[in-house]
């Protein structure tokens, strides 16, 4: 075991001479080889180790023993020892939390606190191969996919150094000729053999079949963890590229936005890895609550043939098509109110959005764009309207028989469904629709050889 553990920190680059190397011990047969195996690794390697153990008060007195007989074990074996006590049921109540959740989380924030006081380079961890196959198998059950699939990682950031996982590569059976070969006893927690924990469960009935079919399983798991890491690394750096076309806003309220039709270039596992990273920005970490389903759904929204749709993620989160535009943000669409306003030439109608519409009459028949809209005043029955759609509205365009639905109007343009509603639209007195601002001018053909005419302009809130 010693050199399938050296090998392993060696391809890994766990340990550096003269790390600071705190270890966290409970007590059992993995935590102590792991401690022995790194004290006798100061033989070769200048270390300073710190054993930490805590407490979590869930067993009474059996608890207490275990740190009484870790502080034993780092007299015999003349390492500092750091013992501690934590109230998990308290902690439970206060936080909701599960009891194998609370006491985790109570443990690194212990693990921390020491981190940060001894300036350490490394956590060690005394998690083994079984338990990287354990924790896979668990994470295929959960989810099908391929990024909620990932074991145990050999090192990670932590505090202000790593957590390290030196006997990934070695089986549990390992650990134990491990400790029977140097006469090493060990403390056994009897929660580990009781099923109601769903890991016990695997290690108990699943993890056994397994090994009975490849005595190598954890050797695979382990493999297979560490590849599946490699590969991940690189679509998520080949995902940038994606992102390059995503907008994130720089707002209070967060929300993203890009071209359907822009991300649809890149390969599927692109799309779908950017869909992924999309969501840790706006979750602020990954949402358990997402699965598969949702990245289905969403990849669905991204192909379907209509050109307006809104899915429902959890907390709050909206994804909005709109034609083109893909918009995901937690802001809860409002109700819109239809508006209605009169007004006269010479003055300006005040839409609830901050924007405007001016009415003016001139002697230049020179139109000025998309904004601006020159009326026959001749054929134009004032007091002017301004106001949003109504159903059945029609108008009549130049240049055109007859008249066109408005609603068909928005389709054609492919104005968003949401914005529909607020959109502005220019009558006079009978009703004629004369403008549907931005989109269609309508009314009589101007005879240019005749004035005044009437001058109708927009603008929106940005231009006052």
């Amino acid at each position: 075991m010693d050199r399938i553990i050296h090998t392993f920190i060696s391809k890994h680059q766990l340990l550096e001479p003269n790390d600071k190397v705190l270890v966290a011990v409970s007590g059992g047969p993995d935590s102590i080889a792991l401690l022995h195996f790194l004290c006798s690794l100061r033989k070769t390697m200048p270390l300073k180790i710190i054993a930490l153990s805590v407490d979590h008060g869930l067993r009474g007195q059996e608890s207490m023993e275990d740190l009484d007989f870790v502080e034993n074990i780092c007299n015999k074996w003349d390492v500092e020892f750091v013992g501690t006590s934590v109230d998990v049921n308290s902690y439970k109540e206060e936080s909701g939390k599960g009891t194998q959740e609370a006491a985790r989380t109570l443990r690194y924030f212990f693990f921390e606190k020491m981190m940060n006081t001894y300036q350490a380079d490394k956590l060690a961890m005394g998690h083994h191969g079984d338990d990287q196959a354990e924790t896979i198998m668990m994470q295929l059950v959960r989810s099908a996919r391929p990024e909620a699939v990932h074991g145990i990682p050999v090192k990670r950031p932590f505090a202000n150094g790593e957590i390290i996982r030196p006997l990934l590569g070695v089986s549990k059976a390992q650990i134990a000729s491990y400790l029977a070969t140097h006469h090493i006893e060990a403390r056994i927690d009897p929660t580990n053999e009781e099923t109601d924990y769903t890991r016990n469960a695997f290690r108990r009935h699943v993890l056994p079949f397994m090994k009975e079919q490849n005595p190598k399983f954890h050797q695979h798991m382990q493999a297979w963890s560490e590849r599946a890491r490699d590969e991940r690394v690189y679509i998520r750096e080949q995902a940038q590229e994606v992102l390059k076309t995503v907008h994130f806003s720089s707002n209070v309220e967060k929300f993203v936005q890009f071209s359907n039709r822009s991300f649809k270039t890149f390969p599927l596992a692109l799309q779908r890895t950017a869909f992924h990273l999309i969501l840790n920005y706006l979750y602020m970490k990954q949402n358990e609550d997402i699965s598969y389903l949702h990245e289905e759904m969403f990849m669905n929204l991204l192909s379907d043939e209509k050109p307006n749709a809104t899915l429902d993620f959890p907390q709050g989160l909206k994804v909005t098509r709109a034609y083109d535009e893909i918009t995901l943000s937690f802001h809860a669409a409002q109700e819109t109110e239809a508006f209605s306003y009169t007004f006269q030439p010479g003055e300006e109608a005040k839409l609830p959005d901050g924007s405007f519409v001016i009415a003016e009459w001139t002697e230049d028949c020179e139109s000025a764009g998309r904004y601006v809209h020159l009326c026959d005043s001749h054929h134009v029955k004032l007091p002017l309207v301004v106001r949003t759609r109504k159903d059945g509205d029609r108008m009549r365009l130049k240049g055109m028989r007859g008249s066109k639905k408005v609603k068909d109007i928005f389709i054609d343009q492919k104005v968003p469904a949401r914005l529909r509603d607020t959109w502005p639209i220019v009558t006079d007195q009978t009703g004629e629709i004369l403008w549907v601002v931005g989109l269609k001018k309508g009314g009589v053909l101007i005879d240019l050889s005749s004035g005044p005419w009437l001058r109708l302009q927009y603008k929106n809130k940005a231009d006052t």
